[in-house]
């Protein structure tokens, strides 16, 4: 009786305007209360056409937009193409720097050997044994 009654009240909010009767009976059961509220917010939403419909976007604002993102890649290509050239030339001034310094430094075994200092002979008695 419940389940014919919450129908029939389901299909008269669908349908058109209610009765008191019908609006009591809102009142008493929460699971009709729930269906005719979500019933209204259906119809409230609007329709996905009405959604769609954009205006068409303003020629000058793309033209502007278009512009900038030009300009700020020719900008990160200056910036990528000067520090390319500041590695490049930061390596070749090392590369030549290490080179001067290995041409200069040019000691054989027999000069590292002779800068050597030898002890003299109280330092080796005094590690040796008594």
């Amino acid at each position: 009786m419940k389940n014919a009654e919450c129908a029939r009240i389901r299909e008269a909010f669908r349908t058109g305007p209610s009765t008191p009767e019908q609006e009591r009976h809102l009142f008493s059961c929460a699971a009709c209360r729930a269906a005719v509220r979500l019933a209204q917010a259906w119809k409230v939403l609007p329709r996905s056409t009405e959604l769609e419909s954009r205006p068409a976007p303003d020629e000058v604002f793309v033209e502007r937009v278009l512009r900038d993102v030009r300009e700020d890649r020719r900008r990160r290509a200056r910036v990528q193409t000067g520090l390319a050239a500041a590695a490049a030339l930061l390596f070749f001034f090392l590369a030549g720097a290490a080179g001067q310094i290995a041409a200069t430094a040019t000691d054989t075994g027999d000069d590292a050997y002779a800068q050597l200092v030898s002890p003299s002979d109280s330092e080796l008695e005094t590690l040796l044994p008594q």
